[in-house]
């Protein structure tokens, strides 16, 4: 089941209403809930002041925000949202499309398995036009327009940053400079991999290693350059000199100072130019199926076409110079099936259990929960010292740092409170200021500075 979590905002009907109704005052809420009728099953909206709402519940106007709450407070909150949430749905095998901001689900991801954040590293005023085209997305019927939009839409990738992806199976999608379909980055070339766990090698295959009969799509790149100008050594370049018999025929031919400087070239002409998206596959066989079906569905449609000043159009092979596509194989395929396409849809949003699995951030959470609660159980209410503090403090920044947080805000009085200290006021706020390092920023103070209420807010991107 699809289960769609919208946050609250701040416009509101004056009157008592159903949830749904009361945000619609709000454009981006109005937007939100029209994405999520369209992509989930059942839709919540979490709200600051009641928690976890049901969209036709009827609940009075408010005022009041997550980004008022310290971060223990917004902690408790997650806890009773998820506790209700446990109530209306799988956490472990829904699917969740969140459509709220950090504060409202950094203590909800955790403890889900599948989730997608559709608005994720976009600026609150990026939101609007992002779910207008999400909505066309959801409501377009032609099949390469949705590819397009779905893979624009994902974050984009370059060959310096090859290895940090996070899963080893897949299919990449590239895009090439000055190429564009309908205002979007056109799809230039559709690939996989055979074998598993291959997938950053392919990658590095074009980008990285320098060794065209090892990679098809640079081979093609140089068949291209040695078109253009009627280089007689684009006959040598043909040849597959990986094939031992074929080393030993023509080996003789090869002029490597060329072939070098061609290398070379096409590197940088990848680099300069190419940049992809990619997407979780684990089975081999889906990968070329699917792989086959998205070349297919783009090479079918009438208005799928290069620019003039494509470099393909210079390749000797007619297929790619035809096709728009720095693809020779499955042009001819069956394309996408709608079901086909909806897996699609959900592969690059949600991804999969064996590299979208959230058990092991989870884990990582729970033990720094654990830490600061067996530091707290181990020091005892009476004789805490001042390193005591120290490393009470620190294990707060440390847990909010690995639950993903960019920021923590500490109020003295609920530190003095947790850690069962009495009359240790002055020491506790001496010590958080003492903590405190450039990019921190004090939220509240008093005239003495030592009160229960001193807020500080710690940066943690820096830590």
């Amino acid at each position: 089941m699809k289960i769609a979590l919208i946050s609250c905002t701040s416009r509101k009907k004056a009157y008592k209403c159903p949830a749904r109704d009361l945000y619609s005052e709000s454009l981006r809420f109005r937007l939100s809930y029209a994405f999520a009728k369209l992509v989930a099953d059942k839709i919540f909206i979490l709200s600051a002041k009641y928690g976890l709402v049901s969209e036709e519940i009827i609940i009075e106007p408010y005022n009041e925000t997550l980004k008022e709450k310290s971060a223990q407070e917004r902690r408790e909150w997650g806890d009773m949202v998820l506790n209700e949430l446990r109530k209306v749905s799988d956490l472990e095998n829904d699917e969740f499309i969140v459509l709220a901001g950090e504060d409202y689900h950094e203590n909800l991801l955790p403890h889900l398995n599948h989730f997608w954040i559709p608005l994720k590293g976009k600026a609150l005023g990026e939101w609007i036009p992002e779910l207008q085209r999400l909505i066309q997305l959801e409501k377009s019927t032609n099949t390469v327009d949705v590819l397009h939009m779905l893979f624009n839409g994902l974050p984009r990738l370059d060959w310096t940053i090859i290895d940090q992806l996070p899963y080893q199976n897949g299919i990449y999608i590239m895009f090439e400079k000055g190429e564009s379909y309908h205002g979007m980055d056109r799809i230039i070339r559709v690939g996989t991999h055979r074998g598993q766990d291959r997938l950053k090698k392919r990658l590095r295959d074009h980008f990285v290693k320098e060794d065209a009969d090892g990679s098809i799509f640079r081979k093609n790149i140089g068949r291209a350059y040695l078109n253009m100008t009627a280089d007689p050594y684009l006959q040598v370049w043909e040849i597959d000199m990986h094939n031992s018999e074929n080393e030993r025929n023509y080996g003789h031919l090869i002029n490597e100072g060329l072939e070098t400087e061609l290398e070379v070239k096409i590197s940088q002409y990848l680099r300069d130019n190419i940049t992809f998206v990619c997407f979780p596959v684990d089975e081999e066989a889906d990968c070329l199926r699917l792989e086959e079906a998205i070349i297919a569905t783009l090479n079918k449609h009438p208005l799928f076409s290069p620019s003039s000043n494509w470099l393909g159009l210079s390749s000797p092979v007619s297929e790619i110079a035809s096709s728009g596509l720095w693809n020779r194989q499955c042009l001819g395929g069956q394309p996408l099936s709608d079901e086909e396409l909806e897996r699609i849809k959900w592969l690059a949003r949600f991804g999969n259990d064996s590299y979208r699995n959230n058990t092991g951030r989870r884990a990582r959470v729970q033990r720094a929960e654990d830490s600061v609660r067996v530091a707290v159980e181990a020091t005892g209410s009476q004789g805490k010292t001042a390193d005591d503090v120290r490393q009470y403090i620190e294990k707060l920044l440390q847990e909010a740092k690995l639950r993903g947080e960019d920021y923590i805000d500490l109020v003295s009085g609920n530190i003095h409170k947790q850690m069962g200290m009495k009359n240790r006021m002055p020491q506790i706020c001496r010590i958080m200021y003492e903590k405190m390092m450039p990019g921190d920023e004090v939220l509240h103070t008093t005239p003495s500075g030592k009160s229960s209420t001193i807020k500080i807010r710690y940066d943690l991107r820096n830590r």
